[in-house]
């Protein structure tokens, strides 16, 4: 019986996070499509994780510091998610989409932390109160699009991986 090249195995387990990044993309785009994106939007979350990347960029993707960054990023998306949660449920609003997208961030951690067996380190946000419904309507908003973009980028870094793993 054959094993796994360390080769193959690296691009099994990325194709995974490819297609968990895929799964996350979907869930987003199903939130982002209730905002209206013709109102104006204000928050002041400077805690979001930013991308300063260009698409010449991906030419030049190297796995280990991508995957960190990934890796960062959702843990960050998830502490925003957890906090968007408990503003939900503070004020009586439904909010399955948000619980789908933290699940979702969840999973793609755990087989993050499966594929390296590494920890997840403890982060701890301090993230302003919300103080009405339309706080909490544009808050989400906006954190809803930021990750719909972290994710759209790393689904095409992650790809750009996969390529590379196959030569």
């Amino acid at each position: 019986m054959s094993r796994p090249t360390p080769v193959s195995h690296r691009k099994d387990n990325l194709r995974k996070l490819f297609q968990q990044m895929l799964r996350l993309m979907s869930i987003v785009q199903e939130g982002v499509h209730h905002f209206d994106s013709s109102l104006p939007i204000n928050h002041n979350l400077t805690s979001l994780p930013t991308l300063k990347f260009r698409p010449s960029d991906l030419a030049a993707v190297k796995a280990k510091s991508t995957l960190s960054q990934l890796h960062s990023g959702l843990q960050s998306f998830q502490l925003h998610f957890d906090w968007l949660l408990y503003w939900h449920n503070q004020s009586a609003l439904m909010s399955d989409s948000i619980k789908k997208i933290a699940n979702a961030i969840r999973s793609i951690s755990i087989l993050k932390e499966n594929q390296t067996d590494s920890p997840t380190q403890t982060t701890v946000l301090s993230l302003p109160p919300i103080t009405s419904a339309w706080d909490l309507h544009q808050t989400a908003a906006v954190v809803h699009k930021r990750l719909l973009v972290f994710c759209n980028w790393y689904i095409r870094a992650l790809s750009v991986l996969i390529s590379q793993a196959n030569k």
